[in-house]
């Protein structure tokens, strides 16, 4: 067996040993001692201390690693074994030294209240851990895989592989880091909390699939009814949208293409909304098209409120249109541009018009760049929030409220995190299916 392969055994098994890993909390109260013992899995969700985001950044490397190493790249599973060696270390470190940690909190609490001792938050002063004996051998199995990875250095040709290979994770290692921080642990955390009762302040509560139930199957239940008017709301806006923000965009760059005067300043122009934030968008037509001191309705001499039905939809495809035309313009320049002209040429030669050339060159053409931006279009569109949320929120009888608007209402305001996370879950899948629908055109036109 090569060493690249006993590398990743390691980290194999230190996943293994991460599942059996705990730690010791120990306090004392009025003289009465309490002591608890807690997995590192369930630390994982606790969502209580700053310390436990390194467990992520931990698992997703050495994972990494593990994929690396099965390859035989072991310069690049020697990277991803440091990175979560280190990771993993500093976490035993931090959350050891932390005082009153308030992952340990909670549950020493309860160990205290069933040895019938009353106390308040204050009375305890310090948490002391200790972690098992599982746990160093989960750190002994990362530093065995990290040390079994690393090649000797002595020989100019593997400082040579060193740097060919680890080169691009010097370029990309930034974004890769805020990806895991900042996308796939709330990611992760998201989905867990699905699956508990949580009010952003207390321990969540794992309850199982109680939360689909009732948003499914409970008619009787307020959140039921906001996830179907919720839901129902959004695909409304996606179908209303989603063909303005493809045909506006290609429009607007046909138009540039044919080089009129002033055509980069009208480029320009219509990119500019783009670099705009949804809040500036959104509150910007909201003061135009105000009901009582709005520029439009003063100009036109106009009482309607644009912002009611039936104009509210209208009001939102507009905004939106104007917001997101920029960007996939630009995109539809880029592949306008590296259409060979002969093919116009032979055309106009065999006597076609411009539609004819439209459809038949143009789109033909442009199928790819099309299918990106509308599989963009529809997930991005699919994630409305913004402009529902500031121009019309809960008006009109919730007649516009869209599912992000939910979440944000009950995890934020209501604090009810745990129903918010699995109607977010919901709208992920249904994101996902549409996503992979598209993807699977996509491969289709491909192969023909």
């Amino acid at each position: 067996m090569t060493r690249s392969r006993v590398a990743a055994l390691f980290a194999l098994a230190f996943l293994v040993l991460f599942c059996f890993s705990g730690v010791t909390a120990t306090t004392t109260v009025k003289e009465t001692t309490a002591a608890i013992d807690m997995p590192l899995p369930q630390v994982l969700f606790s969502l209580s201390s700053a310390s436990i985001l390194l467990l992520p950044i931990t698992i997703c490397a050495i994972v990494a690693a593990f994929i690396a190493l099965v390859q035989g790249e072991e310069n690049v599973g020697m990277l991803f074994a440091g990175i979560s060696f280190v990771t993993f270390a500093l976490f035993m470190v931090f959350f050891a030294q932390e005082k009153v940690n308030s992952a340990l909190y909670t549950p020493l609490s309860d160990a205290l209240d069933a040895l019938d001792v009353s106390f308040r938050k204050r009375d305890v002063t310090k948490i002391y851990t200790s972690y098992s004996p599982a746990t160093y051998a989960a750190l002994a199995c990362l530093a065995a895989s990290l040390l079994l990875s690393a090649l000797s250095f002595r020989r100019e040709s593997n400082r040579r592989a060193l740097r060919r290979d680890l080169l691009p994770y010097a370029y990309i290692g930034p974004h890769l880091f805020f990806f895991v921080v900042f996308f796939v642990t709330p990611a992760i955390y998201g989905v867990y909390a699905a699956f508990t009762k949580w009010d952003l302040f207390n321990e969540p509560v794992f309850i199982g699939l109680e939360n689909f139930k009732t948003l499914l199957f409970d008619s009787g239940n307020t959140y039921y009814r906001q996830l179907r008017n919720g839901l129902w709301n959004t695909v409304k806006f996606v179908i209303y949208s989603v063909p303005f923000c493809i045909i506006v965009p290609l429009s607007l760059a046909c138009a540039l293409h044919s080089r009129p005067r002033g055509n980069k300043f009208y480029q320009a122009l219509y990119y500019v909304p783009s670099l705009m934030s949804i809040t500036t968008v959104t509150l910007t037509w909201r003061y135009f098209f105000n009901v009582d001191y709005g520029i439009v309705n003063k100009f036109l001499g106009s009482t309607a409120n644009w912002f009611t039905p039936p104009y509210t939809w209208i009001m939102l495809v507009v905004v939106t249109v104007w917001w997101c035309t920029g960007g996939t313009m630009v995109i539809y320049q880029s592949a306008l541009a590296s259409i060979p002209q002969d093919q116009y040429e032979a055309a106009a030669v065999d006597g076609a018009n411009t539609l004819q050339k439209f459809f038949n060159i143009t789109l033909p053409n442009m199928r790819y760049p099309l299918m990106y931006t509308f599989i963009t279009t529809v997930v991005a569109q699919f994630n409305i929030f913004g402009q529902p949320d500031i121009l019309v929120g809960f008006t009109n009888q919730e007649a516009n409220a869209v599912l992000l608007q939910y979440i944000y209402e009950n995890s934020v305001k209501k604090q009810v995190a745990g129903m918010s996370s699995a109607m977010a879950v919901i709208l992920g899948l249904c994101i996902m299916a549409v996503s992979f629908v598209q993807m699977r055109i996509m491969v289709r036109n491909n192969r023909d």
